[in-house]
């Protein structure tokens, strides 16, 4: 069984690698599973409370997740001006410390809705509970990625299996490596990520993992100015 959880964008969307770099990066087609996470982990600590998030960190950690995406989305490229912190031997005084700079950033427009669906098999036998706790938590997701890139909740469902048009890992092993696909590396919580490693506040490292999600998508045109991508 996997919980479906539904959402409508409100504007373009944005999320860069986590190994791109500032002054350059591509945007993915949708939030990471990290993203969704931390995600998740601000809305229990927002209309919860920190130790609610403590206490469910091990739950939000584990979730396996994938992706249904419009039938459309078409990526724009922009070049626009940066704020890059200086390097000390280049500053004149201690406040001169930052300076512009051009930047290259994709933002995507979703042609409809993102689904997000979360595998309930792996869950113990407080199943009902998590379900309904994950139903709560994801009403009250309105971002994912950088900040303004709003989402408006829709609906959270219960459905037997995937269909066809859901993303895949490279490495399940029910990947049909046969069907034309559009591979991104996404990042994830790493096996040894606790909640202190992943708190904004917190001086740990935070442990991330990549992996890498296939996509039932084809670049059907693309310029300098955008690339439009649609699903078979």
């Amino acid at each position: 069984m996997w919980l479906e959880i539904a959402y409508m964008p409100t504007n373009l969307f944005s999320l860069k690698q986590s190994n791109a770099t500032n002054s350059a990066a591509k945007t993915l087609l949708c939030p990471s599973p990290y993203a969704v996470k931390m995600a998740l982990l601000n809305a229990i600590i927002t209309y919860g409370s920190l130790e609610d998030a403590q206490n469910h960190f091990e739950l939000i950690k584990n979730l396996e997740m994938q992706f249904c995406l419009p039938d459309k989305i078409s990526v724009n490229n922009c070049f626009l001006k940066i704020k890059k912190e200086k390097r000390s031997e280049s500053r004149v005084n201690e406040w001169d410390t930052f300076q512009s700079t051009v930047a290259f950033r994709e933002y995507a427009y979703l042609d409809g809705s993102l689904k997000i669906a979360v595998n309930t098999d792996n869950f113990d036998s407080n199943v009902d509970e998590y379900k309904d706790l994950l139903k709560k938590w994801f009403m009250h997701i309105n971002y994912f990625g950088k900040r303004g890139c709003f989402f408006q909740f829709n609906k959270a469902n219960e459905i037997e299996a995937l269909h066809d048009k859901y993303s895949s890992n490279l490495n399940s092993e029910t990947v049909d490596l046969q069907t034309p696909s559009i591979m991104f590396l996404m990042d994830d919580f790493g096996r040894k990520a606790t909640f202190d490693k992943v708190n904004s506040y917190s001086s740990a490292r935070t442990d991330r993992e990549n992996k890498i999600f296939l996509f039932p998508y084809y670049i059907e045109k693309s310029n300098n100015d955008f690339t439009l991508y649609s699903c078979y």
